[in-house]
């Protein structure tokens, strides 16, 4: 069997269930400003307009919300892992309580997942425990056996605690 079908095995056996929400870039709400940011009164204003996300965007058939199997950890409990403390350092800057590491795969259930060039604006998250966090750090690793992207390592912050 190939490293990545143990991979993905392994992931649906003992995996955690995270949702994964990454909305396109689609069409720019007509409520955004000459500059960008989102006009919330524009919503008041005309209160059967579509809402759009935090980021100024309206619904687009492209967004991806799926719920993924990945390993789901806090950063400091990843001491015994290939992720020396200049790793983290580099990843993370200064690790704060709530950091996690995820191992995602590429991708799950047919759906291709993407963290790079990940949104800061809080229109994308993960979710894992009831808690949202966001993407401060990415990279696809190579097959260990075969050089072709294996697997994504996502370096995650902890942006809500509240019960979703």
């Amino acid at each position: 069997m190939a490293t990545e079908q143990q991979f993905l095995a392994l992931l649906d056996k003992n995996g955690s269930s995270v949702i994964y929400n990454r909305p396109s870039d689609g069409t720019p709400c007509p409520c955004r400003t000459p500059e960008g940011y989102r006009d919330p009164i524009w919503h008041i204003q005309h209160p059967n307009s579509a809402m759009c996300n935090e980021g100024g965007w309206l619904p687009d058939a492209n967004d991806i919300q799926i719920t993924v199997k990945a390993f789901f950890q806090p950063i400091q409990s990843t001491r015994a892992t290939r992720l020396r403390s200049q790793y983290v350092m580099e990843d993370f800057g200064e690790v704060e309580t709530g950091d996690h590491l995820g191992i995602f795969p590429l991708d799950w259930q047919g759906v291709s997942l993407n963290f790079y060039d990940w949104p800061s604006g809080g229109e994308a998250w993960v979710s894992y425990d009831s808690r949202r966090y966001t993407v401060v750090h990415s990279n696809k690793i190579s097959d260990p056996d075969g050089g072709l992207p294996h697997h994504w390592e996502v370096g995650v912050r902890l942006i809500s605690s509240e019960d979703l």
